[in-house]
């Protein structure tokens, strides 16, 4: 199979070699056109919350205050 292949390749080389430039030209054609971005979009969308409360453990900072403060904020637009 591969021989085969390797032998039609030889014997049409001025065919292979034309689809080679038309190739590379199309690339060179398409290749503005593509949409990527050089970098991705790294901006950080975090947002740290810390809670503080004398007189309770921090299982307990973090289900009673902490997780009703996140709640709220993920409910705000653009936050």
């Amino acid at each position: 199979m591969l021989n085969s292949i390797i032998d039609w390749s030889v014997k049409n080389r001025l065919l292979v070699i034309l689809s080679i430039v038309m190739l590379m030209a199309a690339t060179v054609l398409v290749l503005p056109k593509l949409n990527l971005d050089a970098f991705p979009d790294v901006s950080n969308i975090q947002v740290t919350i810390n809670t503080e409360a004398k007189g309770l453990a921090s299982e307990e900072v973090e289900q009673l205050i902490t997780y009703p403060i996140e709640a709220v904020m993920y409910a705000l637009p653009d936050v």
